[in-house]
């Protein structure tokens, strides 16, 4: 009783319908930002960027080099299915933003468990690029959280660090054909 005497008094007026959808209107959905990094970007600007330890010489990889412009990080594993299948899509970025002007150096992170898993991968995929694997698996979630990620984050990771070495976003998951825009605003300083 109580209930409908306050219904009752509530004296705010009716909604009011609006304009009648079509089945297609509802079906639309809206339109996305073509290059907004801050949606491309899980987080942005997480202050100074350091790799963690690496092993270079057991799993074949060449060390990190400092670059003279954006470094693009991208963390991956050998058994991470995403990570394999982008890997030709944005080696093919880097190149297009070189080419646009933005120069942009790609360091490949295996976080691999042990370094025969990735030595042997690259024996039979010579094609993919050369790099560092994490040297202490134990170590991967403590450098995750120095990065503003937690345990759980998903592979792959890009990471992009300016010309001064900081991180100026991080993105947990893989990118896909929509998302070298807003890639290019990244590295353009957006």
């Amino acid at each position: 009783m109580l209930l409908l005497l306050s219904l009752a008094c509530d004296s705010s007026p009716a909604p009011t319908p609006g304009p009648k959808k079509s089945r297609v209107d509802a079906a639309v959905a809206p339109a996305r930002k073509a290059a907004d990094p801050d949606a491309f970007c899980d987080t942005r600007g997480g202050g100074a960027f350091a790799y963690p330890a690496l092993d270079t010489v057991g799993a074949g990889g060449v060390a990190p080099e400092n670059a003279s412009g954006w470094t693009w990080v991208n963390v991956w594993a050998t058994w991470c299915k995403p990570c394999i299948a982008e890997m030709p899509l944005i080696q093919g970025w880097a190149k297009k933003l070189g080419e646009a002007g933005t120069p942009v150096a790609q360091q490949f992170l295996s976080v691999d468990a042990k370094p025969t898993d990735l030595s042997s991968f690259m024996l039979l995929h010579p094609e993919f690029p050369k790099g560092p694997r994490l040297a202490e698996i134990d170590k991967l979630t403590p450098w995750l959280q120095s990065i503003g990620l937690d345990a759980s984050a998903a592979l792959p990771l890009h990471l992009f660090v300016d010309p001064a070495d900081q991180l100026r976003c991080v993105r947990n998951g893989a990118v896909g054909e929509h998302d070298y825009d807003a890639i290019a605003a990244v590295v353009a300083g957006r």
